[in-house]
């Protein structure tokens, strides 16, 4: 998301913000069912569609690059047109991106959709949280959660039906029937009756530079975006590589029973994205209680045990330890995004270090993808988990050090 500076809310003619907030999170949840598929199915299928590995790390993070810049480009559009064409447009782009991954065009025409999908990715993302800041304020907090919830259940049941498909009939059979799924988005686009007056966003060169200055401007803060950075870079790593890591760990362990890989990886996926719906917000209250730098502490560390028993563990095993680590990863991202809007609060313009924020998320998230795809057929991916993960612990630890000398 962009950096917005938000006015104070005006009344809006939206009388029921829970179902309009469920009803933008459905069509987000639908626009973003193709690219969750190609963290299930692109590691696998790469070399069949002539890809190298580098290059299946690159296709993989070539959206989140994209998002640096159409961050801005969305907010921009939001400001001009208002959220009802951009939108309608983010929904046509992901049909067209989600098509064009099944064409087998070659590498070019993939890199390109997934570029696209950067774009339609930030107006969906834009649309989303204008809908939520259009809301009474007291809900806000408890609408975030539900929209996020509802897009992330897309995305599993994507990866859920996709690796089904992918096992029994290919890939080309596996994307199409998610691109005609994604298709639902723009009627249903076309049809959302946007609030008559909603909060501007207004985003000036001026305020975006000393906003960037502010972010740096206090060891908390620094730390809090290497977290912010550290988080989204250990889930990219992990995410992207995936099914590829399970593919050559257990491939030979899965030969007797009746499903594949492309089921296996998709149905931890899944389990991923649900977990930011269940664990996320029980995790979240933890830190309340705790507080979120040693609540990073922990789940950092879980993560760190986690990653290293599905390296040891034999048999099976690794995949109850990789399900540990994706029920601690849901609730940290939850935890640094508290945590964030602590730290914005601390600064003169809070929605601008919020923005920048999530460009570190960003960030984090494009650099996972090429160094698993880059070093994993050098080092291994084993060796490259657990050196991200001993970065977020030492980064977690940094920061409730920083925080908690700042504190005294």
């Amino acid at each position: 998301m962009a950096s917005p500076t938000i006015p104070p809310d005006k009344p809006t003619t939206n009388k029921h913000p829970t179902r309009f907030v469920v009803t933008i999170g459905s069509v987000i949840a639908l626009g973003i069912m193709g690219d969750s598929l190609m963290y299930n199915l692109l590691p696998l299928e790469g070399s069949a569609l002539g890809f190298l590995p580098i290059q299946v790390g690159i296709l993989l993070s070539a959206n989140r690059i994209m998002r640096l810049l159409s961050n801005t480009w969305a907010s921009l559009a939001f400001e001009r047109w208002g959220p009802r064409i951009p939108f309608i447009f983010a929904a046509v782009l992901a049909v067209l991106t989600t098509t064009l991954y099944g064409a087998g065009w070659g590498f070019i025409v993939f890199l390109l959709a997934r570029a696209g999908w950067g774009i339609s990715w930030s107006a969906f993302r834009q649309g989303g949280y204008v809908a939520v800041w259009a809301a009474p304020e007291a809900i806000k907090g408890r609408l975030m959660g539900i929209l996020w919830g509802v897009v992330r259940f897309g995305s599993a049941i994507s990866v859920l039906l996709g690796g089904l498909l992918y096992d029994r009939y290919g890939f080309t059979a596996a994307v199409m029937p998610i691109a005609l799924l994604t298709i639902l988005s723009v009627p249903m686009a076309l049809l959302v009756r946007w609030p008559a007056q909603l909060p501007r966003l207004k985003i000036s060169q001026t305020a975006r530079m000393s906003g960037w200055r502010e972010a740096i401007q206090t060891a908390p803060r620094r730390w809090g975006l290497a977290v912010g950075f550290m988080v989204p870079l250990f889930e990219g790593t992990l995410g992207a590589s995936l099914s590829r890591y399970l593919d050559i760990r257990l491939g030979g362990e899965i030969t007797s029973l009746a499903f594949g890989i492309g089921t296996l990886a998709g149905s931890l996926l899944a389990l991923r994205f649900i977990a930011n719906f269940f664990i996320g917000p029980l995790l979240g209250a933890l830190s309340d209680k705790l507080g979120q730098a040693p609540t990073i502490v922990l789940l950092s560390a879980v993560i760190l045990s986690g990653i290293t028993a599905t390296i040891l563990a034999p048999g099976l095993w690794p995949l109850a330890f990789l399900a540990l680590v994706f029920f601690a990863g849901s609730g940290i991202f939850a935890v640094i995004s508290a945590a964030s809007s602590e730290l914005a609060n601390q600064t003169s313009r809070p929605h601008l270090f919020v923005g920048i924020f999530t460009t570190s998320i960003d960030l984090g998230a494009a650099v996972g993808p090429l160094l698993a795809f880059s070093l994993g057929d050098f080092f291994g991916f084993s060796p490259i988990y657990i050196m991200v993960a001993v970065l977020q612990l030492f980064t977690a630890i940094r920061f409730w050090q920083v925080e908690r000398q700042t504190d005294k």
